[in-house]
């Protein structure tokens, strides 16, 4: 069976991580709002897969604790305009997301789990963009690559291995 994003909850995360990046308090309440319940639950869903995709690439490997916690770092020190808590960007990543623990568990209250993912998300998102990319293009490039490796028998994973293993010898080997 093929995954896809619905369009629906897709054009609302685009549109909610883009209020936060901007810093549009209250036009992202007003888009929660209207969304309804459902929609925007599969929002802060959407917004836990691209904070970790940006931690791992930032990376560049699976994030250890140190990593989380530089991106944390960096996150708050670039976003000045949102009070974002450093300690809480990096629990939204170790535990909602690599975690894999409900936000409401990870984040400690319903209330954080409804108002702080997308803030940490867009923040994450915008700070760690590669230069070459707008911020919607980067988002584009993670949505694309989640499905690709949703939608990926595993069966091909000791290939993606190999090549990604031949990859960075052969680079290092050209420095």
């Amino acid at each position: 069976m093929t995954r896809v994003i619905d369009p629906k909850v897709e054009k609302a995360t685009r549109e909610m991580l883009g209020h936060a990046i901007r810093g549009e308090l209250q036009e992202l309440g007003a888009l929660i709002y209207a969304v309804g319940d459902e929609t925007y639950k599969q929002v802060l869903g959407m917004c836990v897969v691209v904070a970790k995709y940006v931690a791992v690439e930032a990376s560049g490997r699976w994030p250890t604790d140190a990593d989380l916690h530089h991106i944390a770092r960096n996150t708050v020190r670039e976003e000045s305009r949102l009070d974002l808590d450093e300690d809480l960007i990096y629990v939204y990543l170790s535990e909602a997301g690599f975690g894999y623990k409900e936000l409401a568990d990870a984040l400690g209250s319903d209330e954080a789990a409804a108002t702080q993912p997308v803030l940490m998300t867009g923040s994450i998102l915008f700070t760690f963009c590669p230069r070459e990319l707008e911020w919607w293009e980067y988002l584009d490039q993670i949505w694309n690559a989640t499905l690709a490796a949703e939608n990926l028998d595993e069966s091909v994973l000791p290939a993606v291995q190999i090549r990604i293993h031949r990859t960075k010898l052969l680079q290092e080997r050209e420095s």
